[in-house]
């Protein structure tokens, strides 16, 4: 089941990844100009508060799903979630100053970014009681988190991300691609993972293409490392032809390129909490319910853990030669 259902949840038929040998210096990707290249050391600006800080390069990156979007008009229930995927968080920053037309007061605004040594800490946490309400959320919509959207976008090329993922159960971390059109889908996921249970060492990957289109596939694969004990590369190679997914330079996967993921996309980084799936993967029953009482059950189980961190230390995203 795909985590990224905007308006349906719909299961993607399985597909045998073809498993590839190293793939080296990839030659498509060999004299294509630099899309997108951000190390994570940040921009300095000043904050709503009057602070100085670095922060993404808000030229480069969106805080929501679509930039130019005033949030939060945008999918989910108007706080910055995926309302078919249940899930439990909310993306804010603290330029979010009114939810609803209501104010958020300055000292309860939850920030989830900061630049650290090793790159961009994506933070999600269980929000206080006072910023719960002061964002509208409640019962199991209880966490603070974080998301990127490139203000680029581009078709086809080399797309490499260094993170670590965090193991907090619950957590939902994907490198996804949307369309420039906002007519969902297609979607390409290149990764979502669920590091912390049965599927610690693995990612999940896709695409999904439109209701009566042809070359829909997703899979877990295996790793064979533990995404939350390290930075590691992720990977895809995006051609007319084919989509192939690395970790750290190595190929994990190959598969044919449907014809409705050859158009202008944007790069996603999220961080997820909770939702119908995850709380599938962690036996909150009835499975697959989306009722409140179960996903505060589920929310109630994992708040524990938090606060928990995604860090990305680089995004390199380099075109198609012509």
């Amino acid at each position: 089941m795909n985590r990224r259902n905007f308006l349906v949840t719909t299961a993607l038929s399985g597909a045998a990844a073809l498993l590839l040998p190293d793939s080296g210096e990839r030659a498509f990707a060999q004299g294509g100009s630099v899309v997108i290249d951000d190390n994570f050391r940040g921009k300095e600006i000043i904050m709503p508060n009057g602070s100085k800080k670095l922060y993404p390069d808000a030229t480069r990156w969106a805080y929501t799903f679509w930039p130019g979007t005033k949030w939060p008009d945008s999918y989910g229930d108007g706080t910055n979630w995926l309302a078919a995927n249940a899930e439990c968080q909310t993306y804010v920053t603290p330029f979010i100053d009114k939810v609803k037309g209501a104010q958020v007061p300055m000292d309860l605004r939850y920030d989830p970014f900061s630049i650290q040594s090793d790159g961009l800490h994506i933070k999600a946490s269980l929000l206080s009681p006072a910023q719960q309400s002061a964002y509208q959320v409640s019962g199991p919509r209880r966490f603070g988190s974080g998301m990127l959207l490139s203000r680029t976008t581009f078709t086809f090329g080399s797309i490499r991300v260094a993170a670590r993922l965090p193991s907090a159960r619950g957590s939902w971390p994907g490198l996804w691609l949307l369309p420039e059109s906002h007519q969902w889908p297609p979607e390409i996921d290149i990764f979502e993972a669920m590091p912390w249970g049965k599927h610690r060492e693995q990612i999940h990957f896709g695409v999904m293409v439109p209701k009566g289109g042809t070359g829909n596939f997703s899979q877990w694969i295996d790793l064979g490392i533990d995404p939350s004990a390290g930075i590691h590369e992720y990977g895809l190679d995006w051609t007319p032809e084919t989509m192939t997914g690395l970790l750290d330079g190595k190929v994990l996967w190959q598969h044919p390129t449907p014809s409705s993921a050859q158009q202008n996309m944007y790069l996603i980084i999220n961080l997820a909490i909770g939702g119908k799936w995850p709380f599938n993967e962690l036996n909150v029953q009835p499975a697959d319910s989306v009722s409140p009482e179960r996903l505060s059950a589920g929310s109630d189980l994992i708040q524990g853990d938090y606060p928990a961190d995604m860090v990305i230390r680089s995004v390199k995203v380099t075109s198609l030669k012509s």
